[in-house]
């Protein structure tokens, strides 16, 4: 959930003031076949196309570290947090219409990991650490917006070996509080045309019953005699 009144930073000092923590672990489990080379390669959104930040990755740990290794030294904590005073600048943009911040909307960064010597029915694991900027979805137009991580597993012989699932993507929907929901065109005609419709369904039926005929009151006859001088 984004706060709407969440006031934007304008000095980060930690990573505390850049915004949440999202952490997810990709596992990659071998078969019955012993596997010498795998690479897993994941793909973060790190910037919208205006250049404001989405993700800021804090950390990547392998396991077992002996056999897996992975190449982050220009992507994890790129603004040396903790070290140096950072001033980002932001640009207010409009995210509606778009339903995810992946690497097709976005500008991308990857993390290149090996998986080396696997052996048969084991697994090995990559956790990743991340922060995301509240200060770009505060000042953000939009009401639900999804941020995706895909990762995407070969081999180095992949006419030999065949991987189960080859493509995986992470997803945090975000949630802008405050903000009223607009409701498409598109139901607005449907609804006016469903109301339409079912008033005259119900006004065909009430004619059917006879609801709309007029009744006629008979006239009343008095039978007593007149007086007479």
């Amino acid at each position: 959930m984004v706060d709407k009144a969440y006031k934007i930073r304008s000095k980060i000092r930690s990573e505390e003031d850049i915004g949440p923590e999202f952490n997810f672990m990709l596992k990659v489990s071998t078969g019955n076949l012993p596997i010498s080379l795998v690479y897993l390669t994941i793909s973060l959104p790190m910037s919208t196309v205006w250049g404001n930040p989405l993700f800021s990755l804090t950390g990547v740990t392998p396991a077992p570290s002996g056999n897996v290794r992975c190449d982050v030294n220009e992507v994890v904590n790129s603004l040396k947090t903790g070290r140096t005073l950072h001033s980002p600048t932001f640009i207010k943009e409009s995210f509606k219409g778009i339903e995810s911040l992946d690497c097709n909307t976005s500008k991308c960064q990857s993390v290149t990991c090996l998986l080396k010597n696997m052996t048969i029915r084991s697994h090995y694991s990559v956790n990743v650490t991340t922060r995301i900027w509240n200060s770009t979805f505060a000042l953000a137009s939009f009401q639900a917006v999804s941020l995706s991580v895909s990762a995407d597993v070969e081999t180095d012989m992949p006419d030999l070996l065949v991987i189960t699932d080859k493509h995986r993507k992470v997803k945090v929907t975000l949630v802008k509080s405050g903000v009223k929901l607009d409701v498409p065109f598109v139901v607005i005609v449907g609804s006016v045309l469903g109301g339409l419709l079912l008033l005259a369904v119900v006004t065909a039926t009430l004619w059917t019953l006879g609801f709309f005929e007029r009744k006629h009151k008979q006239p009343r006859m008095d039978g007593g005699e007149g007086e007479t001088d």
